[in-house]
């Protein structure tokens, strides 16, 4: 789903500002400690979680999803800040899915 490849895809639900583009979003995955281009997807959720942006990275250049949902908000259920989630995961939320993760399955190798 993504052109960019992705190592880790982490979902950040702590307070950031969604006025800032594309240096601004750059700059708080790196103050959390992530790297967009070494293959880190982070994901800001808005605080009322109506809009998602995702940021990631290759040797080409830098990508900058987003998505607003009209009508309503996101509902899913997270006690931290930051969670590692899946690439479906994140792809169903993008389709305006609304679940919850009682627990991981480890992926088949």
């Amino acid at each position: 789903m993504f052109p960019c490849r992705i190592s880790r895809l982490i979902l950040h639900s702590g307070k950031i500002d969604f006025r800032k583009q594309w240096n601004g979003l750059l700059q708080e995955a790196r103050r959390l400690g992530f790297d967009p281009y070494a293959g880190e997807m982070v994901v800001f959720v808005k605080r009322d979680k109506t809009q998602l942006r995702a940021i990631c990275g290759d040797e080409k250049g830098l990508y900058l999803f987003s998505r607003r949902f009209e009508g309503g908000s996101l509902k899913f259920l997270f006690s931290d800040s930051q969670t590692s989630i899946t690439e479906a995961e994140l792809a169903l939320w993008f389709e305006g899915a609304q679940f919850s993760i009682h627990r991981h399955v480890k992926s088949w190798r």
